[in-house]
């Protein structure tokens, strides 16, 4: 496993417990207390692929990592020249939609991304003769669509990775990321608590914090 992962791993150990006992504070906010349950649900599939990972696994993590990675670079290929065209017009929905930034947008959970930069693709492709202006052809749109068909192929479901009883061809990168990825919502709607318990926010980040066992001072990472 590699160590960064080994190191989400152990801040999983120790925020896990944290929520268990601190849901009913947690709870005044039902939409963090909903997110909490969804990582204290999820831990049992990371316990029980823990170690599982093996060579014959990281083929299939490579392939469907290149799949994502190529449908990123393309859909985001798009939401410049998108985002443009939308000021330009004052089109407020086409803005909304193009404005996520490349950090948020990788931050979603796989399906949800997915679904974003198909919506993404169909609006670049209604936009199709303006973007031809900024060099984006007919060619680009239908490589974009083969990113995106390609990537949602071999797109698993979180909730069925974090499933115990669904995930029995599941990879530990996979279930890791899934929770991984559930943690990070957890992040935003935890983030009320800097108004509504200050205190209790800052046990959070004590509990979320990632120690990076590669450094002899081992500073806490954000993520």
């Amino acid at each position: 496993m590699h160590k960064f992962k080994k190191d989400q791993l152990r801040m999983m150990g120790v925020l896990t417990p944290w929520l268990q006992t601190n849901l009913t504070r947690i709870g005044q906010s039902k939409t963090a207390k909903l997110e909490s349950q969804d990582v204290l649900d999820g831990y049992p599939a990371i316990l029980g692929k823990a170690g599982q990972t093996s060579v014959q696994t990281r083929e299939v993590t490579k392939q469907r990592k290149a799949a994502q990675k190529a449908f990123q670079t393309q859909i985001m290929t798009f939401m410049g020249p998108l985002r443009l065209m939308a000021s330009r017009a004052k089109d407020i929905d086409l803005l909304g939609l193009v404005t996520i930034g490349r950090t948020a947008f990788r931050a979603l959970r796989p399906e949800m991304q997915a679904g974003v930069g198909k919506k993404i693709l169909e609006a670049a492709t209604a936009k199709a003769t303006d973007l031809a202006d900024n060099g984006l052809t007919a060619v680009h749109l239908a490589a974009a669509q083969t990113a995106l068909d390609e990537y949602t192929t071999s797109l698993p479901d979180t909730q069925s990775l974090l499933d115990v009883r669904k995930n029995a061809n599941a990879t530990y990168e996979e279930v890791h990321g899934a929770q991984m990825q559930q943690i990070y919502e957890l992040d935003l709607a935890m983030a009320v608590f800097q108004t509504l318990d200050p205190a209790l926010y800052k046990e959070y980040k004590t509990a979320r914090a990632i120690l990076d066992t590669g450094s002899t001072k081992a500073p806490a990472k954000p993520v």
